[in-house]
């Protein structure tokens, strides 16, 4: 049973990033991102025009966002399968998945706002709004790198029989690491490739997560399967 209770979690990984970024992109109209350098006035005259869009969307992210939950668990346990037992790695591994998780679902309460009233308030205060939304949403790569050391770490120090990651998949968490530290900068660009909007901040970054997430599941999804042959009576 409890096996089973991880397969599902590793496919709410990838069911979560599917209505995220329908909920995201194609419901809020949000991708391409708002731009940094846009005045007051534009990013007011977006939510007033898209308000409706912009709810539902975040409605819809708000939702899909709590799919983390059960994959990020499963992450972890698949890690102390790999350390023999609840370690190092494994509570890492908790601790950034218990950081992520809110830290995705919350700014997603100022779009939100930006939304609700934005034709009763100042289009400071909404491009305010949208400004925090945008630097907490992408500045959050820290959890994420983590989250990525650590599996990679795990994946090259493997106890389990069968193994639980192979060493490509190690190699594949360093790359997105690395590529993700980006985001760490948003805060101090306004413009070009290293702003919010920027192909070295999101563009590339989100590439690599929405590859990383298809990867993950793949190989746990294997890893399960593999774990329980293992276990059944000959």
């Amino acid at each position: 049973m409890e096996l089973t209770l991880q397969r599902i979690g590793a496919w709410a990984g990838t069911v979560m990033i599917l209505l995220y970024g329908t909920s995201f992109s194609g419901i809020a109209q949000l991708f391409p991102p708002l731009s940094p350098v846009s005045s007051a006035d534009e990013i007011a005259a977006f939510f007033t025009d898209h308000k409706l869009w912009v709810r539902f969307g975040v409605s819809g992210a708000l939702l899909s966002a709590a799919l983390a939950l059960p994959f990020l668990a499963t992450i972890v346990l698949r890690i102390r399968r790999a350390e023999g037992r609840f370690g190092m790695l494994s509570m890492t591994q908790l601790m950034a998945a218990t950081v992520f998780v809110p830290a995705l679902i919350f700014p997603q309460f100022f779009l939100g706002v930006a939304a609700y009233r934005p034709e009763q308030r100042s289009a400071e205060l909404t491009q305010a709004l949208n400004d925090v939304f945008w630097l907490w949403f992408i500045g959050i790569v820290g959890t994420i790198i983590v989250q990525n050391v650590t599996l990679a770490i795990a994946a090259f120090v493997d106890q389990g029989d069968p193994p639980t990651f192979p060493r490509w998949y190690g190699y594949l968490n360093l790359w997105v690491a690395i590529l993700s530290l980006p985001g760490c900068v948003v805060v101090v660009f306004n413009d070009g490739p290293l702003a919010w909007n920027g192909v070295f901040a999101f563009y590339i970054p989100g590439l690599v997560l929405v590859i990383w997430l298809f990867s993950t599941t793949a190989v746990m999804l294997k890893s399960i399967k593999a774990e329980q042959a293992a276990l059944a009576p000959a």
